[in-house]
């Protein structure tokens, strides 16, 4: 059975929303939106699903405790949430001329960047690989249902709505990392004591 909450939390990791941005310039320059959409998806969704099967095995190969882990990816969560909260300045485009380059940008970080690997490493450790993967194949749903709505309406979408949305994703993730860091923190104070 698939677990609601974790989706959700993996969903606004993921925040498709970041990369509306890199869709509209590709629409701005007659590249096939739906087609960067559905690449990027499946590159995140493939390396989300490979880090669920392999990221706990590196805990052993590195000598690192689960508790260390939640501590460091709750930071590296706080800091990509901050960066989804702060009010954001006037930014160059960056040149995007292929396809492959802006999949690549959208896929990884964007998409599947350090925040939602660690996350989805300590949640494997903590609730089994069934719940993660299931958990992450529903949020890739609902990221495809998403970029396949705004493909649709990408000349209508308004950045400044993107950007409010995005906000409020933003903060929801740092009360996820906050509560990752502290879960941490406590174990390593019981293992101290």
């Amino acid at each position: 059975m698939m677990d609601l909450s974790l989706m959700i939390q993996i969903f606004v990791l993921l925040n498709p929303l970041s990369s509306f941005p890199f869709l509209i310039q590709a629409f701005e320059k007659k590249m096939d939106v739906r087609l960067i959409a559905i690449k990027s998806t499946l590159t995140a969704f493939v390396l989300a699903i490979i880090m669920a099967l392999v990221g706990p095995s590196l805990f052993s190969i590195f000598g690192i405790t689960l508790n260390s882990f939640r501590v460091a990816g709750g930071i590296i969560l706080i800091v990509l949430a901050y960066n989804m909260v702060k009010p954001k300045p006037p930014e160059e485009k960056k040149k995007i001329e292929t396809i492959d380059s802006l999949t690549t940008i959208i896929a990884t970080p964007m998409l599947t960047g350090p925040g939602t690997i660690s996350f989805i490493t300590v949640k494997t450790l903590e609730l089994g690989r069934t719940a993660v993967l299931s958990g992450i194949l529903g949020s890739f749903i609902l990221v495809g249902i998403v970029f396949f709505i705004f493909s649709l309406m990408v000349s209508k979408v308004s950045p400044k709505l993107v950007n409010i949305m995005s906000r409020i994703l933003g903060l929801f993730l740092m009360a996820v990392a906050v509560e990752m860091m502290a879960k941490g923190i406590q174990g390593i104070v019981v293992q101290m004591l």
